[in-house]
């Protein structure tokens, strides 16, 4: 192991990823040089240059850090993405914090931290901007009211439905509603569920 291997080792250092690989010898277990387990004494680690050599040598894939897996971007990033399709699936339900980290088996306060920092926005602004993207479809492809849509997409109340919805888009959903219809008439024809 050279110094500059060791370095990147030691300073998680992502740019090194893929160029090298490092395992534990008593674990038998390799680790992009990225990854976010503790450091060990440099006397118990070998390098490979491939996963191919790690795997040929008798070592396991890290599951924290997945060097076995090219596409895979890290652990945070793998949350994030797993909360996102959770809330995209599960838009409708109440939202909770408590219900999502259980579903994720991972703490609350971690939860939100990690998505935060993947997606530069907390997850109930999320959840809100999936239930306004829902909520603009109805909206527009049917002559359901305001007060129905907000509970099929997740608000106990219309008012609060509208005031998310005015933050989120900038415009009410009954003024939404009516440019859409606005906007076909001018070009004469009629919005229809089809379209």
């Amino acid at each position: 192991m050279t110094k500059e291997q060791w370095d990147a080792i030691r300073n998680r250092d992502k740019r090194f990823d893929g160029t090298f690989y490092f395992g534990l010898r008593t674990t038998k277990k390799f680790c992009r040089p990225s990854c976010s387990k503790r450091h060990y004494d440099p006397r118990r680690i070998a390098v490979f240059e491939t996963v191919d050599q790690a795997l040929e040598a008798g070592y396991r894939p890290c599951a924290r850090c997945h060097p076995d897996l090219a596409d895979w971007t890290d652990a945070k990033t793998e949350l994030a993405h797993a909360a996102d399709s959770y809330l995209q699936a599960h838009y409708a339900d109440r939202f909770s914090q408590n219900t999502l980290a259980e579903a994720m088996h991972v703490d609350k306060a971690y939860l939100a931290r990690t998505f935060k920092s993947v997606y530069g926005t907390t997850l109930l602004e999320r959840c809100n901007c999936i239930r306004c993207e829902h909520a603009k479809e109805m909206l527009t492809h049917s002559e359901l009211p305001v007060s129905f849509i907000a509970s099929s997409v997740g608000y106990i109340s219309a008012s609060h439905f509208a005031q998310v919805f005015r933050k989120t888009e900038g415009i009410t959903p009954s003024d939404f509603r009516n440019r859409y219809i606005q906007l076909f008439e001018e070009d004469g024809a009629a919005p229809s569920e089809e379209q």
